[in-house]
């Protein structure tokens, strides 16, 4: 669960030193990974922050769980990638985010409640900060750690991760109401109910703010690095990437929730669109509509009413295959919007005739599943195998 919280002048700076703390101790404890590895192919070098404190006494200002968690992340990523022969990447100011996480051991982390509208959270090192509860937190949740970041607007966050009991839901094996959506870059999604069809003037989040976002970055450029001008109009910038953000993430958890609320099953498709947005240069297209992210929205809302997610295979023909006769047209291309079938004359739209062959892909999966097909499972990831 995410917060707004608004730190002291104090406070803030003590924020800023831990950033700091943390992206000394990443570097340097990086390096001597990076050293020690090409020297003992194989093996990982497991050291803690607390040699790096004996030579710089400002790494003891800062709360020590807070690099004990940066020393832990560098060994998962070190311990991922080493074997593919790449390393980490050094952390260099003003570019990575700002954030660091905080476990909590003797009540050290705790919500403060003064009156309705005044809350506030002790944090280790920083005492009380107020916090905008804008929901309640359950009584029997368990607090586990803490994640302060601070926006590219100048804003901070405080993430908070709790241990709760969830009771397990049964997944349905009866599906009476079937959506599926065929991804179109112009519009997001086509659906085949045809009622949550989406237009391309219901997105372009970023694209609608990319002329003001390019006339401030050419006003940060004539400023001098690190001045007071310059960090102000960094968080200018940051203002607008946040909305084009925010808006898009709103739409989305509204479209997630209307679906999930309304069919029992949702069928998309699997595609690759990281593949997608680098091999076609279709980059700024594919990340702004946040079609992964709608996936993921979906999955999650489905799982929690005991519905499912079924994701068609991403080499599935869903948009060359004709709907009512199934005769593949293995020569359409990608800018064909409109074709006509050579076998039974049909004449299709691209996207309308996808959603078809979707529906019908999907609900064969799920009547197998539900029969009992042993070479289909249920994944957790709502993928069927």
């Amino acid at each position: 669960m995410e917060f707004r919280i608004n730190p002291t002048m104090e406070q803030k700076i003590l924020i800023w030193k831990t950033f700091g703390c943390n992206r000394f101790v990443w570097n340097h404890l990086l390096d001597e990974r990076i050293s020690y590895e090409k020297k003992n192919k194989g093996k990982l070098l497991n050291t803690t922050p607390s040699h790096l404190k004996k030579e710089n006494s400002f790494l003891c200002e800062v709360y020590s769980l807070a690099l004990c968690n940066t020393q832990l992340n560098l060994n998962r990523s070190c311990k991922l990638l080493f074997p593919e022969g790449k390393a980490p990447k050094f952390r260099a100011k003003g570019k990575n985010k700002r954030s660091y996480t905080t476990n909590r051991i003797n009540n050290n982390i705790e919500m403060i409640h003064i009156r309705e509208k005044e809350n506030y959270i002790k944090l280790p090192k920083l005492g009380r900060v107020r916090i905008i509860l804008h929901r309640s937190i359950p009584d029997e949740w368990r607090m586990k750690h803490a994640t302060v970041k601070e926006t590219a607007s100048g804003k901070f966050f405080i993430s908070l991760t709790f241990d709760v009991d969830i009771e397990p839901i049964e997944t349905r094996k009866k599906f009476d109401r079937i959506e599926a959506f065929d991804y179109s870059m112009p519009s997001l999604v086509v659906s085949a109910s045809g009622e949550n069809d989406i237009t391309k003037d219901d997105i372009r989040w970023y694209r609608n703010l990319e002329e003001r976002i390019a006339k401030e970055q050419r006003r940060l450029s004539r400023m001098k690095y690190g001045s007071a001008n310059y960090w102000q109009q960094k968080h200018r910038i940051g203002k607008l990437h946040e909305k084009a953000a925010n808006r898009r993430k709103d739409f989305l958890h509204k479209l997630s929730r209307k679906v999930s609320d309304s069919f029992d099953a949702v069928i998309v498709e699997d595609i690759n669109l990281q593949h997608m947005s680098r091999t076609l240069n279709f980059g700024k297209a594919v990340y702004d509509n946040g079609y992964g992210r709608l996936r993921n929205m979906l999955l999650y809302k489905l799982n929690e009413q005991g519905k499912v997610l079924v994701k068609v295979d991403r080499f599935f023909p869903s948009s060359k295959r004709c709907s009512v006769c199934q005769e593949v047209n293995h020569n359409l291309k990608l800018s064909d919007r409109e074709w006509t079938c050579g076998n039974c004359g049909t004449h299709h739209d691209r996207d309308r005739n996808a959603t078809k062959n979707l529906l019908d892909e999907g609900k064969d999966i799920l009547n197998r599943w539900a029969s009992g097909d042993s070479s289909l499972i249920l994944t957790p990831s709502g993928v069927f195998l």
